[in-house]
């Protein structure tokens, strides 16, 4: 295996399985990571995982709030890196940047490309019922995610897969793909493959007003937006002015004529809730806001539930 430093480019904590592997077995020159941010109740700063990462092991590191920063290219090249990696970073990284190392910068994408390019692949895939997604380590070109392919893995979505769950396997999945991928790559070996525009999709940022249950959804769409919105931002729905966040949730097998929304049974097992297409969602265990997780049936004891949820 060739030697070199190399560059990582990284914030979430999903890139932490492929620091520790590349930490093992190659020399990381520099790490560049976001800047701290600002959180919480009290707007306390928060700690990036790469960031903490970088100190423990005293790697040098940076956090430009712009890569365009006077001195940033010199501080990535000074090195003369064989390559950078990039995996969850956050932050457009310009071509003058990413053609400093020998082999160039790949990115540590976690779908199948050209399918969900963008910034929530593994949300949108959980989202739209995927079955299978995976990983993909591309190069970086002067478009989102539309580089030439170095190497795909592809990685099955369970049933039961949240997109914490999803994430936390495909990370420990992308870090041993990673190194043989780069073992090829310095012995020569790569064979790029240039994306397919046309069958290409997008994986725009989730937001947190998508969180909200609409009922006109088939049951089958929202639980598997719970899945793939747990942890953030959740799906919850309003009694009154009380949000309440769902918890655990299913698509029952039972078949309703109701309104969307109504309620039809509540027990201390489950909250039958009717959906689109005469679904409905089984609803198992909720939060109220500011309380625990309870399930529907304890939460009813000291709040009456509508007949139709809005």
């Amino acid at each position: 295996m060739a030697n070199g430093d190399i560059v990582f480019y990284g914030t979430a904590a999903i890139g932490l399985p492929i620091l520790h592997v590349l930490h093992q077995h190659h020399h990381l020159s520099l790490i560049v990571t976001q800047p701290d941010a600002r959180g919480g109740r009290n707007r306390q700063v928060l700690t990036s995982p790469v960031k903490r990462f970088a100190l423990e092991n005293n790697i040098p590191m940076i956090q430009p709030i712009s890569l365009r920063e006077t001195g940033i290219s010199m501080a990535i090249g000074s090195g003369r890196p064989l390559v950078a990696v990039a995996v969850a970073y956050g932050q457009f990284i310009p071509r003058a940047w990413h053609t400093l190392p020998r082999f160039k910068t790949v990115n540590v994408h976690f779908s199948l490309l050209p399918a969900y390019r963008g910034a929530a692949p593994v949300q949108r895939a959980i989202e739209n019922g995927e079955e299978r997604s995976g990983i993909t380590i591309f190069e970086i070109s002067g478009r989102m995610d539309a580089g030439d392919i170095w190497g795909q893995k592809e990685v099955m979505i369970l049933p039961v897969d949240t997109c914490a769950s999803y994430q936390q396997r495909l990370g420990e999945l992308a870090a041993p793909f990673l190194l043989d991928t780069l073992e090829q790559l310095f012995a020569g070996r790569i064979e790029k493959r240039p994306q397919d525009d046309s069958s290409a999709t997008l994986a725009p940022p989730v937001k947190k007003n998508e969180g909200l249950a609409d009922w006109n959804l088939p049951a089958r769409r929202l639980a598997d937006k719970l899945r793939a919105f747990t942890p953030w931002p959740g799906l919850f729905f309003r009694d009154g002015s009380r949000l309440i966040k769902i918890i655990h949730a299913n698509a029952g097998s039972r078949i309703h004529q109701a309104q969307v929304g109504d309620i039809l049974s509540l027990d201390n097992r489950v909250l039958q809730v009717a959906c689109n297409q005469g679904s409905v969602l089984e609803i198992t265990a909720i939060q109220p806001e500011g309380k625990k997780e309870m399930s529907p049936w304890q939460y009813s004891l000291g709040n009456r539930f509508p007949a139709r949820l809005a």
